[in-house]
């Protein structure tokens, strides 16, 4: 037998041998002898050459950006601020260059499935977020954030420090500067982009990102960057790199196209989306190419009795044919959330995960990595329960429950949250998996973090 390995924004845990999807494939409806002659190596050009175009850019950016000549580069950049800001009326009181972010310490205790055997780890974690607005119309952006990790279990599994350094965008802006027997410091870029917006138009190049989804734990619609429902780390959420344009019009209503770019081609996606706003309800519609899969799918947002309804779906379908293997799944979520009259907000979401084991995964497993759109969850099924509580201006708790009915496997987030001052925040989150045999959960036991974090 094997290892496998489970591992959580701080928690690292052995795991049996089972076979977990992580990737598979989806579904069509249209004669696919015309996509492959006609539509297909047409798109495959084009995005060719908006991929060689993007990464020109984003390497300028980035060499810019790690020029050794800084005291250089900062005046540059002042004099173009202030000649744009010269040229360009109506910006106001707008700062040419805004810094934000903020530095959260977190503690943690870490249990098995009988809660025993505790062993501690840590995370320093610091977010910085530039913005240089450069004209009236114009803007750069490029955030990040620093990791601090101290886990006991690093020694036994060195190969966490190759998982974090993993990057799927076009450059390379994950790095591991600090991988020493129980710590390990880890330094990823997820926002690097270019905007220009004027009027009804707006077009953003570079890493970004691009959120097409409508629920709030699965999103299926969402095909450029899903996130992990179990990362509670991580409210930015992955960027992608890609070209984006969009075109607003009517009062809610908009259509927007985006493409990004692959190292290999067969991994791109490049899809649109056109968003509209009628009876009182917020419709959209997708269609694109998903990593050698076509994707066709929707999504809506309203109300029924003063509660909350939404959700979205997509139809996924290989363009090549995989032997022993069905062409096309379906991914669908929807839910209901309510606000009661004492302040407690509650939501309930049902998702069917038709991707599920398509096609069987061994590995090493991160249970807070993003999976893809057409395999989102680690189950067919799951119920989210979650309700969030405001006990006073300065304090509030929550808590969250998932059923996985199908690999008899449960999730259970309980949360606390204390306002020490306006720019300083105190946390408890605890995250318990339960899980029955060979499922994903299985020996990954509970973690227990405490959190201080400064905004500024």
């Amino acid at each position: 037998m094997g290892v496998k390995m489970i591992i959580s924004e701080c928690h690292v845990v052995r795991v049996g041998i089972r076979k977990v999807m992580i990737e598979c494939y989806g579904v069509l409806i249209m004669p696919l002898q015309y996509l492959r002659l006609i539509i297909i190596p047409i798109t495959l050009q084009i995005i060719a050459v908006i991929r060689v175009f993007m990464q020109f850019v984003l390497t300028l950016l980035i060499k810019i950006a790690t020029m050794n000549q800084v005291a250089t580069l900062i005046l540059s950049l002042l004099l173009i601020t202030t000649v744009a800001r010269a040229q360009t009326s109506g910006i106001g009181e707008v700062p040419p260059f805004v810094l934000r972010g903020y530095v959260k310490e977190m503690p943690a205790l870490s249990l098995n499935q009988d809660f025993a055997g505790a062993s501690f780890m840590n995370i320093l974690h610091n977010r910085l977020n530039f913005r240089w607005n450069i004209a009236r119309d114009w803007h750069f952006a490029a955030e990040g954030r620093n990791r601090l990790f101290y886990n006991e279990l690093f020694n036994e599994f060195p190969m966490y420090k190759d998982i974090l350094e993993q990057d799927p965008g076009l450059p390379d802006m994950s790095w591991v500067w600090l991988s020493k027997g129980s710590w390990i410091g880890h330094t990823n870029i997820d926002r690097f982009y270019l905007d220009w917006h004027k009027n009804n138009w707006q077009v953003r190049v570079g890493r970004q990102r691009i959120n097409w989804g409508v629920n709030l734990v699965s999103n299926p619609n969402d095909l450029f960057n899903t996130y992990s429902f179990f990362d509670f780390d991580y409210p930015e959420r992955p960027g992608a790199d890609a070209l984006r344009v969009q075109h607003f019009f009517g009062d809610m209503s908009r259509v927007q196209v985006a493409v990004s770019p692959a190292r290999n081609s067969r991994n791109m996606v490049a899809a649109a989306m056109l968003n509209l706003n009628l009876w009182s309800y917020d419709f959209q519609a997708l269609a694109g190419y998903y990593r050698n899969r076509l994707a066709l799918g929707g999504g809506w947002a309203g109300n029924i009795g003063g509660a909350g309804f939404k959700g979205e779906a997509t139809w996924f379908y290989d363009v090549e044919e995989i032997t022993g293997t069905s062409r096309g799944n379906l991914v669908a979520a929807f839910g209901f959330d309510y606000m009661f009259g004492s302040g407690t907000y509650a939501l309930v979401e049902f998702l069917y995960n038709g991707g599920y084991q398509r096609i069987p995964a061994d590995g090493l497993i991160m249970i807070t990595q993003p999976l893809r759109p057409d395999n989102i969850m680690f189950s067919e099924f799951a119920i989210t329960l979650s309700a969030q509580q405001s006990f006073s201006s300065v304090f509030g708790g929550g808590l969250s429950l998932m059923a996985l009915p199908d690999i008899e496997a449960a999730f259970v987030m309980p949360s606390l949250s204390y306002s020490v001052m306006p720019n300083l925040d105190l946390e408890f989150v605890s995250q318990i998996f339960i899980g029955g045999k060979d499922s994903i959960f299985e020996e990954a036991g509970s973690s227990w973090f405490i959190g201080l974090q400064y905004s500024f």
